[in-house]
């Protein structure tokens, strides 16, 4: 893409802000036992509408950097900045959690690269990430000779091997009440989910992209989008209620219904083109990855000094969302404009 296109810059935009509305709702649903059913419930609602976001970026992504020519300089300074990126903000994160005492500066140091539990467990995304830029001249080369026949064949196995497995799996565990495991790492295919995403949003792009919108195929997505959420909302629920534990798997981003929930509405951005006129769109959408970098900084502030589980999350969720998004999307601005800083966020 040679200008910007507005639909594809709103999927960030999108997909920001519900990263931040299920960091948001986690504080509810890791607290199931505090809570009651209704509470939770509600927060699982918010959860599972938002868990396409993950996805969402990865197939942005693929957009962008799979039709790129390679460039060996390009190559090295993407993933240097990253890199380093991932290194500064886990140091960032480790000693806003440790206090900022220098004597913490060399923990913070060697647990910046290696362990995301002491820093920050968002930042798990800049590993996967960088784990593709790492790969990606080999990405490229390998879709952009793939015929539309490979193409569909690794469709179908991707959404088999990464999606299903990773559902019916649990099911049949709780089902037989035994400790059966599928475990065969399949190289390209399930391995490494997110790759699988990466993939699809190339693929997905380029089919969908000169495909003009009816009310059918609008509702299709939307339908699609919805039915895969309320399944994913309603076996969670179910789950957790008759086990007594948190029943999760329905909101892995490797699952089938997260999956086919977060390709409808893609496609629907995708096809839906024309819709996106403002150019506001792109304010927004050069801060998302500032307001992903910075958000857990002011939800965790938030959380340290307002019992957040005393109010309805059928309110607190979306507003609690709004505010930490405006405030990281404020910082992230104000740090942009700032010549040393700017490139940080």
């Amino acid at each position: 893409m040679k200008r910007k296109e507005l639909n594809i810059e709103f999927i960030r935009v999108f997909a920001i802000f519900m990263v931040v509305m299920i960091h948001v709702s986690n504080i509810y649903i890791n607290s199931f036992s505090k809570i009651s059913a209704l509470h939770f419930n509600t927060a699982v609602v918010f959860n599972s509408l938002s868990r396409i976001c993950v996805p969402l970026f990865f197939m942005v992504s693929g957009i962008f950097l799979i039709n790129k020519e390679f460039d060996l300089k390009s190559y090295y300074k993407r993933v240097l900045k990253f890199v380093f990126l991932l290194i500064f903000w886990s140091v960032i994160y480790f000693l806003h959690n440790n206090d900022f005492k220098l004597n913490n500066f060399g923990k913070a140091l060697a647990n910046s690269f290696f362990n995301a539990d002491k820093t920050s467990r968002h930042l798990w995304f800049m590993y996967a990430i960088i784990g593709i830029y790492i790969a990606l001249p080999f990405i490229q080369n390998m879709c952009k000779n793939m015929s539309r026949e490979l193409e569909n064949l690794f469709l179908i196995l991707w959404f088999s091997f990464s999606g299903l497995i990773v559902i019916f799996v649990p099911l049949i565990r709780y089902i037989t009440k035994t400790d059966v495991d599928i475990t065969y790492p399949i190289p390209i295919i399930n391995s490494a989910y997110y790759l699988g995403y990466f993939i699809i949003g190339h693929i997905l792009y380029e089919r969908f992209k000169c495909i003009s919108p009816t009310a059918k195929k609008n509702l299709l997505c939307v339908g699609t989008y919805l039915i895969s959420v309320f399944i994913s909302i309603i076996v969670t629920c179910f789950f957790t209620a008759k086990t007594n534990e948190i029943y999760e798997p329905m909101t892995w981003y490797r699952g089938i219904f997260i999956a086919i929930a977060a390709c409808a509405v893609f496609i629907l951005i995708v096809i839906n083109k024309d819709k996106f006129k403002s150019n506001a769109i792109l304010t927004f959408s050069h801060r998302s990855f500032g307001i992903y970098l910075l958000h857990m900084l002011f939800l965790n502030h938030i959380t340290e000094n307002i019992n957040v589980l005393e109010f309805n999350p059928l309110i607190s969720i979306p507003l609690l969302t709004l505010v930490v998004y405006a405030l990281s999307f404020i910082a992230s601005f104000i740090l942009s404009k700032i010549p040393i800083i700017k490139n940080l966020v």
